[in-house]
C-alpha cells in the first residue's frame, strides 16, 4: 500500500508541474500528460484506499491517517471531474497542491489499520463521514475558485486566457466565481446530509441528536457559514470580491473544524 501512496504522491506532484508547464508553454502535449498523470494517480490512490478498506474491514475513515488520505482523494476526484466536464485547467493549480500537502501530512501521522469499535458499527457513521469529506473537497474547490477570482480580478479585471478550451473565448474571471458558487452549493448539500446522518448516529450512540461539544458546535458554524455564503451570491451588492474573500476564509474555518478541533480539543470526534 505504501508503494501505491508514494507513487500517487509523485504523480500528483508531476501533475502540478506539468500543468504549470502547460500554462507557460501552451503546448497541448503538456495538457495531455498532466491529465494522464492525474488520472493514473487517482487510480493508484483508489487502489490504496481499497487495500486499506480490505485490511481494516471498514471504509478508510477512522484514524486521522485514513481521513487525510480520503480527503486528498476526494479533492483530486472533484478536480478531475471539473477538468473533464468543463475543460478547466486552473483550479487544479490550488487543489492538487492541497492534496499533495495533505498526503504528506498523512504520512507523518501514519497508523496501522484497526477495526471499528461497536459504537461506530453503523451505516450512519460511514454516511456521515463520506458526505462530510465530499463537502470538504467541494469547499476546497470553492476556495480555489475564489482565490483565482481574486487574482484574476486584481491582475486584469477581465480574465485569464484558457487555451485548453479550443475555439472558445478566454475564460472570464466571473467563471471562477461561478465555480466557487456551484462548489459551495453542492458542498452545502453534502454537508447538510452529513449533519443529518451525524445526528441520527449520535442518537443511536448516545441517545441524543445534539451534543454540546466542540466538533458538533464547529460543524454547525461551518454549516451556517456556507449557508450564508450560498445565499449571499444572489445578492448583487454582496457578490464579487467580498464574497470571494469570505469563501477563502471559509476554507480555513473548515480546516480548523476538521483538524484543529479534533487535535486541540477533547470530543467524541478526536483522533
Amino acid at each position: 500500500m505504501q508503494l501505491l501512496i508514494f507513487s500517487t504522491l509523485i504523480l500528483y506532484a508531476l501533475t502540478f508541474f506539468l500543468v504549470i508547464l502547460y500554462h507557460i508553454i501552451k503546448k497541448d502535449i503538456f495538457e495531455f500528460f498532466s491529465k494522464s498523470a492525474m488520472v493514473i494517480g487517482l487510480l493508484f490512490h483508489t487502489i490504496a484506499l481499497s487495500i486499506r478498506t480490505y485490511e481494516s474491514g471498514h471504509a478508510p475513515m477512522l484514524a486521522m491517517y485514513e481521513t487525510l488520505l480520503f480527503y486528498s482523494w476526494s479533492t483530486v476526484l472533484v478536480s478531475t471531474i471539473v477538468i473533464f466536464r468543463y475543460s478547466e485547467r486552473f483550479t487544479e493549480l490550488i487543489t492538487v497542491p492541497v492534496a499533495v500537502l495533505t498526503m504528506i501530512f498523512a504520512q507523518l501521522n501514519e497508523t496501522s489499520s484497526k477495526p471499528l469499535t461497536l459504537i461506530l458499527k453503523t451505516r450512519w457513521f460511514e454516511s456521515h463521514v463520506i458526505s462530510s469529506f465530499a463537502a470538504y473537497a467541494l469547499f476546497t474547490l470553492a476556495f480555489a475558485g475564489a482565490v483565482l477570482y481574486l487574482i484574476s480580478e486584481a491582475k486584469s479585471g477581465g480574465g485569464i486566457p484558457n487555451k485548453s478550451i479550443r475555439g472558445q473565448a478566454p475564460l472570464p474571471y466571473k467563471d471562477f466565481q461561478d465555480i466557487a458558487h456551484r462548489s459551495i452549493l453542492w458542498g452545502f448539500c453534502f454537508f447538510s446530509a452529513s449533519m443529518f446522518a451525524g445526528a441520527v448516529w449520535a442518537y443511536l450512540a448516545w441517545g441524543a441528536y445534539w451534543l454540546w461539544e466542540p466538533k458538533v458546535v464547529w460543524s454547525f458554524i461551518v454549516w451556517f457559514y456556507y449557508a450564508g455564503a450560498m445565499h449571499a451570491y444572489y445578492i448583487k451588492q454582496w457578490r464579487g470580491k467580498g464574497l470571494a474573500i469570505a469563501t477563502v476564509v471559509g476554507f480555513f474555518v473548515v480546516l480548523f473544524t476538521y483538524l484543529g478541533v479534533s487535535m486541540l480539543m477533547k470530543s467524541s470526534h478526536s483522533f
